[in-house]
Protein backbone atom coordinates (compact mmCIF):
# COMPACT_ATOMS: atom_id res chain seq x y z
CA UNK A 1 0.00 0.00 0.00
CA UNK A 2 1.42 3.40 -1.00
CA UNK A 3 2.52 5.70 1.79
CA UNK A 4 0.97 8.71 0.07
CA UNK A 5 -2.53 8.71 -1.38
CA UNK A 6 -2.38 10.18 -4.86
CA UNK A 7 -5.96 9.95 -6.24
CA UNK A 8 -8.59 12.45 -5.21
CA UNK A 9 -10.69 9.79 -3.47
CA UNK A 10 -8.73 6.76 -2.31
CA UNK A 11 -10.49 3.94 -0.43
CA UNK A 12 -8.39 1.78 1.84
CA UNK A 13 -10.31 -1.47 1.91
CA UNK A 14 -8.90 -3.75 4.56
CA UNK A 15 -9.85 -7.36 5.20
CA UNK A 16 -8.28 -10.39 6.84
CA UNK A 17 -8.23 -14.11 6.09
CA UNK A 18 -10.23 -16.38 8.36
CA UNK A 19 -7.86 -18.54 10.38
CA UNK A 20 -8.32 -17.09 13.88
CA UNK A 21 -11.25 -16.81 16.23
CA UNK A 22 -13.89 -14.27 15.26
CA UNK A 23 -12.89 -11.96 18.09
CA UNK A 24 -9.20 -12.09 17.16
CA UNK A 25 -9.96 -11.53 13.49
CA UNK A 26 -11.96 -8.41 14.38
CA UNK A 27 -9.20 -7.14 16.65
CA UNK A 28 -6.47 -7.70 14.07
CA UNK A 29 -8.51 -6.12 11.31
CA UNK A 30 -9.20 -3.03 13.44
CA UNK A 31 -5.53 -2.73 14.45
CA UNK A 32 -4.35 -3.09 10.85
CA UNK A 33 -6.86 -0.47 9.69
CA UNK A 34 -5.80 1.97 12.41
CA UNK A 35 -2.15 1.61 11.44
CA UNK A 36 -2.73 2.19 7.74
CA UNK A 37 -5.21 5.01 8.21
CA UNK A 38 -2.80 6.80 10.55
CA UNK A 39 -0.02 6.45 7.95
CA UNK A 40 -2.27 7.96 5.28
CA UNK A 41 -3.39 10.81 7.57
CA UNK A 42 0.22 11.74 8.28
CA UNK A 43 1.36 11.39 4.66
CA UNK A 44 -1.44 13.58 3.38
CA UNK A 45 -1.43 16.12 6.20
CA UNK A 46 -0.56 19.77 5.65
CA UNK A 47 1.34 22.21 7.83
CA UNK A 48 1.49 19.84 10.79
CA UNK A 49 -2.20 18.91 10.64
CA UNK A 50 -3.42 15.40 9.88
CA UNK A 51 -5.52 14.86 6.76
CA UNK A 52 -9.24 14.57 7.34
CA UNK A 53 -11.08 11.40 6.41
CA UNK A 54 -14.45 9.69 6.57
CA UNK A 55 -14.45 6.33 8.30
CA UNK A 56 -16.91 3.65 7.19
CA UNK A 57 -17.05 0.33 9.07
CA UNK A 58 -19.15 -2.42 7.53
CA UNK A 59 -21.18 0.22 5.72
CA UNK A 60 -21.73 2.34 8.88
CA UNK A 61 -20.18 5.78 8.61
CA UNK A 62 -18.51 6.98 11.80
CA UNK A 63 -18.63 3.59 13.53
CA UNK A 64 -15.70 2.57 15.74
CA UNK A 65 -12.97 0.49 14.14
CA UNK A 66 -13.31 -2.07 16.91
CA UNK A 67 -16.91 -2.74 15.88
CA UNK A 68 -15.84 -4.31 12.59
CA UNK A 69 -17.04 -7.84 11.88
CA UNK A 70 -14.48 -10.65 11.48
CA UNK A 71 -15.06 -10.68 7.71
CA UNK A 72 -15.96 -7.00 7.53
CA UNK A 73 -14.59 -4.10 5.54
CA UNK A 74 -13.19 -0.81 6.78
CA UNK A 75 -13.03 2.15 4.39
CA UNK A 76 -11.13 5.39 5.05
CA UNK A 77 -12.09 7.97 2.44
CA UNK A 78 -9.80 10.97 2.04
CA UNK A 79 -11.38 13.91 0.22
CA UNK A 80 -8.06 15.50 -0.70
CA UNK A 81 -9.35 17.57 -3.59
CA UNK A 82 -11.88 19.38 -1.40
CA UNK A 83 -9.05 20.32 0.97
CA UNK A 84 -7.04 21.72 -1.95
CA UNK A 85 -9.94 23.80 -3.23
CA UNK A 86 -10.86 25.05 0.24
CA UNK A 87 -7.26 26.16 0.81
CA UNK A 88 -7.04 27.98 -2.52
CA UNK A 89 -10.37 29.70 -1.95
CA UNK A 90 -9.34 30.84 1.53
CA UNK A 91 -5.97 32.12 0.33
CA UNK A 92 -7.53 34.09 -2.53
CA UNK A 93 -9.75 35.90 -0.04
CA UNK A 94 -6.90 36.51 2.43
CA UNK A 95 -4.62 37.82 -0.35
CA UNK A 96 -7.24 40.15 -1.83
CA UNK A 97 -7.05 43.96 -1.60
CA UNK A 98 -9.65 45.12 0.91
CA UNK A 99 -10.51 48.67 -0.16
CA UNK A 100 -14.23 47.90 -0.54
CA UNK A 101 -14.27 44.11 -0.11
CA UNK A 102 -15.99 43.68 -3.47
CA UNK A 103 -13.04 41.99 -5.13
CA UNK A 104 -12.57 39.50 -2.26
CA UNK A 105 -16.26 38.52 -2.51
CA UNK A 106 -16.09 38.01 -6.28
CA UNK A 107 -13.89 34.90 -6.44
CA UNK A 108 -15.82 32.05 -8.04
CA UNK A 109 -15.09 28.32 -8.23
CA UNK A 110 -16.02 26.64 -11.50
CA UNK A 111 -16.37 22.90 -12.17
CA UNK A 112 -15.88 22.18 -15.86
CA UNK A 113 -16.92 25.74 -16.59
CA UNK A 114 -20.02 25.79 -14.39
CA UNK A 115 -20.05 27.94 -11.22
CA UNK A 116 -20.18 26.02 -7.93
CA UNK A 117 -21.46 27.70 -4.78
CA UNK A 118 -19.45 25.49 -2.45
CA UNK A 119 -22.60 24.14 -0.78
CA UNK A 120 -23.12 20.39 -0.69
CA UNK A 121 -20.94 17.62 -2.14
CA UNK A 122 -18.24 18.62 -4.60
CA UNK A 123 -19.33 17.69 -8.15
CA UNK A 124 -17.10 15.38 -10.16
CA UNK A 125 -15.16 17.22 -12.83
CA UNK A 126 -12.07 17.19 -14.99
CA UNK A 127 -11.05 20.81 -14.41
CA UNK A 128 -11.74 22.96 -11.36
CA UNK A 129 -10.91 26.62 -11.71
CA UNK A 130 -11.00 29.83 -9.70
CA UNK A 131 -11.58 33.19 -11.32
CA UNK A 132 -12.85 36.63 -10.33
CA UNK A 133 -15.88 38.22 -11.97
CA UNK A 134 -14.82 41.85 -11.44
CA UNK A 135 -13.61 43.58 -14.65
CA UNK A 136 -10.59 45.04 -12.84
CA UNK A 137 -9.28 41.64 -11.65
CA UNK A 138 -6.72 41.58 -14.45
CA UNK A 139 -5.40 45.02 -13.45
CA UNK A 140 -5.00 43.81 -9.87
CA UNK A 141 -3.02 40.83 -11.14
CA UNK A 142 -0.64 43.25 -12.86
CA UNK A 143 0.02 45.11 -9.60
CA UNK A 144 -2.56 47.88 -9.92
CA UNK A 145 -3.43 47.79 -6.20
CA UNK A 146 -0.74 48.87 -3.70
CA UNK A 147 -2.30 46.37 -1.28
CA UNK A 148 -1.44 43.51 -3.65
CA UNK A 149 1.64 44.75 -5.56
CA UNK A 150 2.49 41.22 -6.73
CA UNK A 151 -1.04 40.33 -7.76
CA UNK A 152 -3.17 37.61 -6.21
CA UNK A 153 -3.94 34.62 -8.42
CA UNK A 154 -0.47 33.76 -9.68
CA UNK A 155 1.04 34.01 -6.19
CA UNK A 156 -1.62 31.72 -4.69
CA UNK A 157 -1.28 29.24 -7.57
CA UNK A 158 2.49 29.04 -7.12
CA UNK A 159 2.22 28.16 -3.42
CA UNK A 160 -0.68 25.76 -4.01
CA UNK A 161 1.27 23.87 -6.67
CA UNK A 162 4.10 23.30 -4.18
CA UNK A 163 1.80 22.25 -1.34
CA UNK A 164 -0.59 20.02 -3.24
CA UNK A 165 1.41 18.80 -6.22
CA UNK A 166 0.76 15.17 -5.29
CA UNK A 167 -3.02 15.65 -5.44
CA UNK A 168 -3.57 17.78 -8.54
CA UNK A 169 -1.84 19.71 -11.30
CA UNK A 170 -2.24 23.38 -10.41
CA UNK A 171 -1.45 26.19 -12.85
CA UNK A 172 -2.08 29.89 -13.30
CA UNK A 173 -3.20 31.49 -16.54
CA UNK A 174 -5.68 33.86 -18.17
CA UNK A 175 -8.96 32.52 -19.49
CA UNK A 176 -12.01 34.20 -21.09
CA UNK A 177 -14.83 34.18 -18.57
CA UNK A 178 -18.32 34.12 -20.06
CA UNK A 179 -21.62 34.46 -18.21
CA UNK A 180 -20.49 36.73 -15.37
CA UNK A 181 -22.89 39.68 -15.40
CA UNK A 182 -20.40 42.30 -14.17
CA UNK A 183 -17.74 41.27 -16.67
CA UNK A 184 -20.17 40.87 -19.58
CA UNK A 185 -21.61 44.35 -19.02
CA UNK A 186 -18.15 45.90 -18.92
CA UNK A 187 -16.87 43.96 -21.96
CA UNK A 188 -19.87 44.99 -24.04
CA UNK A 189 -19.34 48.70 -23.34
CA UNK A 190 -15.59 49.19 -22.91
CA UNK A 191 -13.29 50.49 -25.57
CA UNK A 192 -10.22 48.79 -24.04
CA UNK A 193 -7.78 47.31 -26.55
CA UNK A 194 -4.56 45.26 -26.18
CA UNK A 195 -2.02 48.00 -26.86
CA UNK A 196 -1.27 48.52 -30.53
CA UNK A 197 -2.38 45.07 -31.59
CA UNK A 198 -5.33 44.90 -33.95
CA UNK A 199 -7.78 42.10 -33.27
CA UNK A 200 -10.89 41.03 -35.08
CA UNK A 201 -14.18 41.50 -33.25
CA UNK A 202 -14.40 37.95 -31.86
CA UNK A 203 -10.78 37.91 -30.70
CA UNK A 204 -11.13 41.37 -29.13
CA UNK A 205 -14.28 40.29 -27.27
CA UNK A 206 -12.45 37.24 -25.93
CA UNK A 207 -9.46 39.35 -24.87
CA UNK A 208 -11.72 41.68 -22.89
CA UNK A 209 -13.12 38.71 -20.97
CA UNK A 210 -9.76 37.13 -20.12
CA UNK A 211 -9.44 36.91 -16.35
CA UNK A 212 -6.66 35.61 -14.08
CA UNK A 213 -7.47 31.98 -13.35
CA UNK A 214 -6.16 29.12 -11.24
CA UNK A 215 -6.66 25.73 -12.89
CA UNK A 216 -6.81 22.58 -10.75
CA UNK A 217 -6.71 19.26 -12.58
CA UNK A 218 -6.88 16.21 -10.25
CA UNK A 219 -4.72 13.22 -11.13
Amino acid sequence: MAARVSPVFRDLELSLSAHLSERRRSEKLAAFALEKITEAKIANGRDGELARHRQIVDGREGAALTSVKPEGVIVARFDLLREVLDWIGDMLVKSSPTASGRYAKSHVLYVDGEPFSGEGPLPDGKVYSFSNVQPYARRIEYGWSPKAPDGVFEAVATVAARKFGNVAKIKFGFFPLVGAAQLDKWADKTGAKPGRRKLKAAALDEWRRRQPTIFVRPY
